[in-house]
């Protein structure tokens, strides 16, 4: 693959004028600037390369078929890594114009990339039909945000795999029934009777499970947190093509701040939530009810490699407080960041109350009972929806 993307890298320009393409969403496909002209770049889906975490990277494994350039925000910290003859003015993770080129390398290779097949445009609409929907926001918090720049970007994402074998112990529970006297109301009567119970016998278990583990996905950001990208998840990685540098032409991509390590840390608390089910499962297979008290993972056959996944991003400050707006760049999901105004909350919350005064109001005029007709017609008038 890397031959193929040097050999790439040494014709990659218009075939009509020689200018540099950009990869067009829309199309799937190189245009050029300039004239217009469109090449293709080989969406090859044959399964990408992966390295065994104990090694070292392999030289090919830091070949990213052209010269790129590293700059870094003075701001946020972020690295954005850049093409031939492409420049950033403003960070894309804080919208910062204090960014300096870095003479740091771009480091590991992507070995798959999902390319953009969202454009700007849709991106932009899908933004500023959320931001309308933001009740909540203070005025000036959307008019700040509607004025910020959107930029797409390819977060880079760590893939793990790993053949798990976890140790458990735990308690199993069992059912069984009783009979015991209990005392009740019957008729004004306090009186007793007979009723049966259920209960839970625990005994202590132990055992063994195993799992295979395929592409465990881990974001390599720590600028956006977890929870704000599961937001515009999911990514249909069945979409996947392994990496020619015709993807990113036009596009920035972010350089890992997650390193491997770290990666892998992440990838293995995942592992282990996965594995504890299982353990419970197979405690369940067996008993009643399950609880998993300690977990002890081994595991082996780990590899990994770095993918790279669409993003458009826009930043926006309000009261020196960053807030990030996310479009996914292959399905054009939008979820994001927004200030809350306490004086919106404040009158949603009394009108919320003055509805159910009133509503006490009509169900004691109405003598203790609730008369619907009425109700209905006062939810009309304010357009309470049932």
């Amino acid at each position: 693959m890397f031959d193929e993307i040097r050999e790439a890298s040494g014709t990659f320009s218009c075939p009509s004028c020689g200018a540099r393409p950009l990869w067009d969403p829309e199309a799937q496909q190189l245009k050029c600037p300039f004239c217009g002209s469109m090449s293709e770049v080989e969406m090859d889906r044959t399964p990408p390369a992966e390295y065994d975490l104990e090694g070292a990277p392999p030289a090919r494994a830091l070949d990213w078929g052209e010269q790129k350039r590293v700059i870094h925000c003075q701001a946020c910290g972020a690295e954005t890594i850049l093409g031939p003859g492409e420049s950033a003015t403003l960070c894309a993770f804080c919208g910062s114009p204090h960014v300096l080129e870095d003479q740091s390398a771009a480091g590991i290779a992507p070995e798959s990339v999902l390319p953009f097949s969202v454009t700007q445009q849709s991106a932009v609409s899908s933004f500023r039909k959320w931001l309308k929907g933001k009740f909540f926001a203070p005025s000036k918090a959307k008019k700040m945000a509607a004025l910020g720049q959107i930029a797409g970007v390819y977060l880079p994402h760590w893939t793990y795999d790993s053949d798990t074998t976890s140790d458990y112990t735990g308690q199993a529970g069992h059912y069984y029934y009783v009979t015991v006297p209990v005392t009740v109301q019957r008729n004004g009567k306090t009186v007793r009777e007979m009723r049966r119970e259920r209960r839970t016998r625990w005994t202590p278990t132990s055992g063994r499970v195993y799992s295979h583990f395929d592409d465990v996905l881990i974001a390599g950001s720590k600028r956006l947190p977890e929870k704000l990208l599961s937001r515009v998840r999911p990514y249909e990685l069945s979409r996947l093509c392994r990496y020619q540098p015709g993807f990113l032409s036009g596009f920035s991509a972010e350089k890992p701040s997650v390193n491997l390590a770290e990666g892998w840390e992440n990838a293995q608390r995942v592992i282990d939530e996965e594995m504890r089910q299982l353990a419970r499962r197979d405690i369940l297979s067996h008993a009643d009810e399950a609880q998993v008290s300690s977990l002890r993972s081994e595991h082996e056959n780990v590899r990994y490699k770095l993918t790279l996944l669409p993003m458009y991003l826009s930043s926006f400050t309000y009261k020196d407080k960053t807030f990030h707006v996310l479009v996914n760049g292959q399905s054009g999901k939008c979820g994001g960041e927004a200030p809350i105004s306490p004086l919106r909350v404040t009158l949603v919350v009394l009108a919320a109350l003055a509805v159910i005064a009133l509503g006490i109001y009509l169900y004691y005029r109405a003598g203790g009972r609730f008369d619907l007709d009425e109700i209905v017609r006062f939810a009309n008038y304010v357009e309470i929806d049932f």
